[in-house]
């Protein structure tokens, strides 16, 4: 137990390290609004649905521009590990301007960046806090952004497959065995990589990080509301790099 209590220590020290030398290195910098919903549904002993639904701002609360709608079938390998299989509905609202008619013309549209992913996610209980582990593989098909008169479209898809790592910790304020109710803290942190296909991304390995604080509120032992803060350093293509200081409000709903 001392051990695991250590690792987690250690991760979240590392996470820290990382957001400390991320923003020191951040040539640019966005403020946005991120709304996420999580929804868990148990079937039976074996089974778990699930599903996320986020909306996300540009910068400066402006206007949309990513909604994302993402389910998954679970199957409990044991009592603490889940191995999943699911699908994103995913669709970003993209800006291009070009002068080849004359006057600058901004033409802003939808265009969708739909994906399949699996994961495996392990929970942790010390004491009464629960530390989860989730490792995501992702593939998406990425193009070139262009236009096609009066909308925007994606051409020349080719294969991205993205790993991503995410580890999150929940710590109640109170010293309930079973938290049920009341304050906690959450810390998580999550990094991704191009395994395959880079050069559709940023042609690097190295994708992005997302560092997050946050408090929340148990309603009962079915419902959590929780606010935070997150920086997004997002490694570009060519530099300057990228970090996304975002204000979040989640709720999570367990069935």
């Amino acid at each position: 137990m001392q051990r695991i209590m250590k690792s987690t220590i250690a991760a979240v020290c590392f996470a820290t390290c990382l957001f400390m030398l991320n923003t020191a290195l951040a040539q640019q910098t966005r403020q946005s609004g991120w709304y996420m919903g999580m929804n868990t549904f148990r079937l039976n002993d074996k089974f778990i649905f699930f599903f996320d639904a986020q909306l996300r701002s540009t910068d400066r609360w402006v206007q949309s521009e990513t909604f994302i709608f993402r389910p998954a079938i679970g199957y409990f390998l044991n009592k603490r590990t889940i191995l999943s299989l699911g699908v994103a509905s995913v669709t970003n609202w993209r800006t291009l301007t070009y002068s080849d008619m004359g006057a600058p013309v901004s033409i802003r549209d939808a265009v969708d960046d739909n994906r399949i992913w699996q994961q495996l996610i392990i929970n942790q209980n010390i004491k009464n806090s629960t530390v989860q582990h989730r490792l995501r593989l992702e593939e998406r098909a990425l193009g070139t952004l262009t236009r096609e008169g009066s909308e925007l479209v994606l051409v020349d898809r080719k294969l991205n497959a993205r790993f991503r790592y995410f580890t999150r910790a929940i710590i109640p304020f109170n010293k309930q065995t079973t938290f049920s109710k009341g304050w906690f803290a959450a810390l998580q942190n999550e990094f991704f990589f191009n395994v395959i296909g880079s050069a559709q991304a940023n042609r690097k390995l190295f994708d992005q990080s997302r560092t997050y604080g946050g408090i929340g509120y148990r309603l009962s032992s079915k419902i959590d509301l929780e606010w935070g803060y997150m920086a997004q350093y997002i490694v570009q293509r060519q530099s300057p790099n990228t970090l996304n200081n975002i204000a979040q409000l989640s709720t999570f709903l367990r069935l």
